[in-house]
């Protein structure tokens, strides 16, 4: 059966929306927009979009209407009565491991608070409206990203041939590789899914075992910081992830994906 809804990609900086695009660009009908034009973009009923776009202020600063693009994206499709695909994220929840979607949610930050906030206003908004709480997102990035991240941090170690960590280095967390989130979107496109679905890799790792997976040049220094013992670890049960999209990731495969990674960080 062809896929014959358009799929609307927004936020041309953002790393996921360049890795699904590069991936299926000649598979579906894949159309990208920058956020700033969204106002005289025609969307029609038939359109699925994603939106990969966040002001850089929803990060650091209390929620602010204006400052939130997911329901400004909302209202603008609530006439066309098109679906909307938002990502937030695990900072949601309460940090264990296992957790699913109906885990205690208790966001652990201002950006978890804030990605609360902006999927309560658009279910307010929107029937059609699909809530994707991504795990950490892995991958060779742009390094244009508007906060920093596991992979900037490493990325610029390598580069600085000294990688620096603080206690985090031990934590357990649930790391999906850029390609595989992208499979797992693809499905979750095409088989209509509304509502809240947690999208991670499944298992945890340590940060410091997910480094070794690299498989990194042996000359890299790797200092850590013990000062401050925090234990922020988590990971995702995705049970319902795996039953909507109809696949799953054995955890041997997702350890060759960080050994791709890690091949690809190797060549810059």
């Amino acid at each position: 059966m062809i896929f014959k809804k358009r799929i609307i990609l927004i936020g041309n900086k953002s790393f996921i929306q360049q890795s699904f695009y590069k991936l299926f660009k000649n598979k579906f009908k894949i159309q990208r927009l920058k956020f700033e034009e969204i106002n005289n973009f025609k969307f029609n009923q038939n359109d699925i979009v994603v939106n990969c776009s966040q002001d850089k202020n929803f990060f650091y600063s209390d929620y602010k209407v204006k400052i939130d693009r997911n329901l400004k994206i909302a209202k603008l499709l609530k006439s066309n009565d098109a679906q909307l695909v938002i990502l937030s994220s695990r900072n949601v929840y309460k940090q264990k491991l296992g957790i699913k979607e109906n885990s205690k949610i208790q966001p652990i930050d201002i950006y978890g608070r804030n990605c609360l906030k902006t999927e309560n206003n658009c279910k307010k908004v929107l029937k059609k409206l699909t809530i994707l709480r991504l795990s950490n997102v892995v991958g060779v990035e742009s390094m244009k990203k508007k906060r920093p991240s596991l992979m900037s941090l490493l990325i610029n170690g390598i580069r600085k041939n000294h990688i620096k960590f603080d206690d985090s280095y031990e934590w357990y967390k649930d790391l999906i590789p850029i390609r595989i989130l992208c499979l797992y979107l693809e499905k979750i496109l095409i088989n209509k899914n509304f509502g809240v679905l947690n999208v991670g890799s499944g298992f945890k790792i340590k940060v410091k075992d997910y480094i070794k997976c690299l498989n990194l040049n042996k000359n890299i220094k790797i200092t850590v910081d013990y000062n401050k013992i925090k234990n922020y670890d988590y990971s995702y049960n995705i049970q319902k992830l795996k039953k909507v999209t109809n696949i799953n990731f054995s955890k041997e495969l997702i350890i060759k994906e960080y050994n791709n990674i890690g091949k690809l960080i190797s060549k810059l």
